[in-house]
């Protein structure tokens, strides 16, 4: 493994992306910055008035949101029905209400553990990395 861990999901948007578009949540995961995952939220064709953004949160956290609601700033998560999860992301202009299945989450989550296992992210590194990732915010 490289190290690098992504996965693109089509999500339910609740008809955001209006009419022929597409909401795509993207994550991404890096072995050199192990305690965070990015999101990123895109429309497909874009446009500037559809649902785009970019969040780092903690790979912990989207952990605990499969089973409890989880967040009070600009990412919220939070069990679904039917196998979903629903994230809550606060963008610039307004909020993005997203359907996500929860299955793609854990298996996202679960490779990447097989390569920093939660508990053994705390090196030096890591944390210098984590701080970095903050003061970008």
């Amino acid at each position: 493994m490289d190290g690098h861990i992504s996965a693109h999901v089509v999500v339910d948007d609740a008809g955001m992306s209006g009419r022929g578009h597409m909401t795509v949540l993207g994550l991404a995961w890096r072995r050199d910055d192990p305690l965070a995952v990015i999101l990123t939220l895109a429309a497909q064709p874009d446009h500037p008035s559809l649902p785009r953004g970019e969040w780092a949160v903690l790979r912990d956290f989207l952990r605990y949101g499969v089973e409890e609601p989880t967040g009070d700033g600009a990412v919220r998560v939070r069990p679904g029905d039917d196998g979903q999860i629903v994230m809550e992301l606060l963008g610039e202009a307004k909020p993005y209400m997203l359907h996500v299945p929860a299955a793609v989450i854990c298996k996202f989550l679960d490779a990447t553990e097989a390569i920093v296992p939660t508990g053994a992210e705390a090196e030096d590194a890591v944390i210098d990395a984590l701080i970095n990732r903050l003061l970008e915010y």
